[in-house]
């Protein structure tokens, strides 16, 4: 099997190195793999000068095409060109072992940069999807004080009655109790003036994708955790994605 690679950064070049250790094991002649995200602007692959649309010149029968976030017409044109297109953005299970990858990464951040054992913390989780939901099982496994906030009140009446505290978000809700405010919900959902004005004890810590919130002195904002913090880890995880899409004919 043939491997072209577009993109940097130790996870992909981990997630190359696996690839080519099975690459003759693999059911199929061409493996384009491309990083994680695939595009930011819709136009060139990340970190790259190179065009998106070269990548459906470089497909056909016998091409398998990974990505993140693969835009719909290079998925197209790839498909019209015979090539089969797997993107981990919709691979449910490589979204779950991503978002653990992402909680370790910004507790380990946390636990290295505080003054305080983490069982002295009182810890608020903004949002319970993949990344809070792994988040807020590593804390209470920890012994911090966790505080999960949701818009949902099924959600909360569901975490009240397993025993962690949780609490309905609005804008205008008060974080001050707290030392830390992880946010890992994708959305505004409370204002960004309210962040500022929390006081100089309380650790703010952004994990989530986009610009929610001002940059600020007061908010630490923590991207592409997985590469930038544990990288051979993260590359393992993509690469196995990537086989076993292969293996059953994604």
């Amino acid at each position: 099997m043939e491997i072209r690679t577009f993109g940097t950064g130790e996870r992909m070049k981990e997630c190359q190195r696996r690839l080519l250790l099975c690459k003759d094991g693999l059911p199929t002649k061409r493996l384009i793999l491309l990083p994680i995200p695939t595009t930011r602007d819709k136009k060139y692959i990340t970190s790259t000068d190179t065009p998106l649309s070269l990548i459906p010149s470089l497909c056909d029968e016998g091409t398998f095409v990974a990505g993140y976030g693969i835009t719909a017409d290079l998925k197209a044109s790839a498909e019209e060109r015979g090539a089969r297109v797997y993107d981990a953005a919709l691979d449910e299970e490589f979204l779950k072992k991503n978002a653990d990858i992402t909680a370790r990464g910004a507790l380990g951040r946390l636990l290295t940069d505080t003054k305080l054992d983490i069982t002295d913390m009182k810890i608020c989780i903004i949002g319970y999807g993949r990344i809070g939901k792994e988040l807020t099982r590593l804390c209470l496994f920890l012994g911090a004080g966790v505080t999960v906030y949701t818009k949902r009140e099924k959600m909360c009446a569901d975490l009240l009655a397993t025993g962690i505290n949780s609490k309905i978000i609005t804008r205008e809700c008060d974080l001050s109790e707290n030392d830390v405010v992880f946010n890992t919900a994708p959305e505004a959902i409370i204002k960004p003036e309210l962040i500022a004005s929390l006081p100089p004890k309380t650790s703010i810590i952004d994990l989530a994708s986009g610009d929610i919130f001002e940059p600020s002195d007061r908010l630490t904002k923590l991207s592409s955790i997985p590469d930038a913090m544990y990288p051979l880890t993260a590359g393992r995880v993509y690469a196995e994605a990537i086989i076993g899409a292969i293996e059953r004919g994604a």
